[in-house]
């Protein structure tokens, strides 16, 4: 009777939380929606924007000054507008800084994203896992079902054992147990991959399409390593960091050549035949004795050997990422082949074998049971070494900087 009100229980939780039907997504609509209207790749565009309107204002003439002057001796009058000529060409050299530092947001932008598209993706495979998972659990719920009720059927008979039922009930509360445990996790994957999209994606009926295929062949690690400082923008923004101090080292150099000022206007004199008007112009020159631009020059000239040092760094960095995620991707790849060989070939003779041992009477209950634990086992251990090796090649992916293993993923 217990049994049967914790069967019961389990029965109303299980019809509760399951999953209703809602947005299906394939990683490369995942991915297309990610790139599209994501509020992450917004912040990325917007990020870039920023630098750009920034580093407008690096070229710009000095704006004009206008002066007024009125000598009350006489009453003589000036009205002048005076204005900075830039002929040292420092401002051409500040056009090309900021043209570099646009394109270094740019990319570091770009790898941002890519790492945030990168998590999305293993987000997705979570899902997916968790949802398989939840296949499998039900599955096999629906097996232990059918047991129960031929055992039921066999007790009322007289020809079962009470002990036979009993113990397979408590299977099936068990495994009902786990399957809510389940689901709970597939909610908070659900959230997970969620929170990468905008406001148009409902947390709660989101659902991942798709299987964990792999690439059949791993390209050699030398390809991938030359392929990745080709194409990892964080890298390639460093470069690009080294650039733009370059141009603005010449440009701080230009401050050693004087700018001419000139200034042009009208003057109002009082005189004895009267009151009269004529041009005034003028001509000046800065003369630079205490700010040469030398400050500014030894700090780019830091920053620059700065960046060289972070180069070197990434070079290190890219190079142990690569080697590290292929030597991972090649082991769980290794591991899932070899478990997969042995669960065809073992996966389920060793159920059909306990199953009709059991009809003839020589299993008991508990072996049967044990049979099918161990190939549902089986399988949910083969979509965690599935899960994994998909992992794992996304994370080779994010190492290289680019879906060689999956360029289909990309809209």
């Amino acid at each position: 009777m217990h049994v049967r009100i914790v069967l019961g229980i389990f029965s109303v939780a299980f019809l509760l939380l399951a999953p209703a039907e809602g947005q299906e997504f394939t990683e490369k609509e995942a991915v297309r929606l990610f790139l599209t209207r994501s509020p992450y790749a917004q912040e990325s565009r917007a990020g870039t924007a920023v630098v750009e309107a920034q580093t407008r204002s690096w070229h710009l003439w000095p704006n004009p000054q206008s002066d007024y002057s009125h000598e009350g001796a006489g009453l003589t009058q000036y009205g002048t507008l005076q204005q900075t000529i830039p002929l040292n060409g420092r401002l051409g050299m500040l056009r090309q800084a900021g043209a570099a530092a646009v394109q270094v947001a740019e990319m570091q932008a770009t790898f941002n994203l890519w790492k945030l598209c990168s998590d999305m993706r293993l987000a997705f495979y979570d899902l997916l896992l968790a949802q398989q998972r939840e296949v499998v659990l039900s599955d096999s719920i629906s097996q232990l079902q059918e047991v129960v009720r031929i055992l039921r059927e066999r007790e009322s008979h007289g020809e079962g054992s009470l002990f036979d039922r009993l113990r397979a009930e408590r299977e099936q509360a068990d495994l009902q147990a786990e399957l809510i445990f389940a689901r709970a996790q597939t909610a908070q994957a659900r959230a997970r991959l969620a929170s990468f999209f905008d406001g148009s994606v409902d947390p709660v009926l989101i659902h991942a399409q798709g299987g964990f295929g792999v690439a059949s062949e791993l390209p050699a690690l030398a390809d991938l390593l030359l392929l990745a400082f080709q194409s990892r923008q964080d890298y390639k923004a460093e470069k690009q960091v080294q650039e733009q101090f370059q141009w603005e080292e010449r440009a701080a150099n230009r401050l050693r050549i004087p700018e001419p000022v000139f200034f042009a206007g009208l003057k109002r004199a009082e005189e004895s035949r009267g009151i009269r008007y004529g041009p005034y112009v003028g001509f000046g020159i800065s003369i630079p004795i205490f700010d040469r631009g030398q400050t500014r020059v030894a700090e780019l000239e830091a920053e620059l050997r700065r960046s060289e040092h972070r180069e070197e760094i990434l070079d290190q960095q890219v190079q142990s990422e690569v080697k590290g995620a292929y030597e991972v991707l090649r082991m769980r790849r290794q591991a899932a082949e070899e478990y997969g060989l042995r669960f065809e070939e073992q996966g389920s003779q060793l159920e059909r074998i306990a199953q009709v041992a059991y009809q003839e009477g020589e299993l008991g209950i508990l072996e049967l049971l044990d049979s099918y634990r161990v190939r549902r086992q089986s399988l949910l251990r083969m979509l965690e070494l599935s899960a994994a090796s998909k992992q794992a090649d996304i994370n080779l992916e994010r190492a290289v900087g680019k879906p060689v293993l999956n360029p289909e993923v990309l809209p």
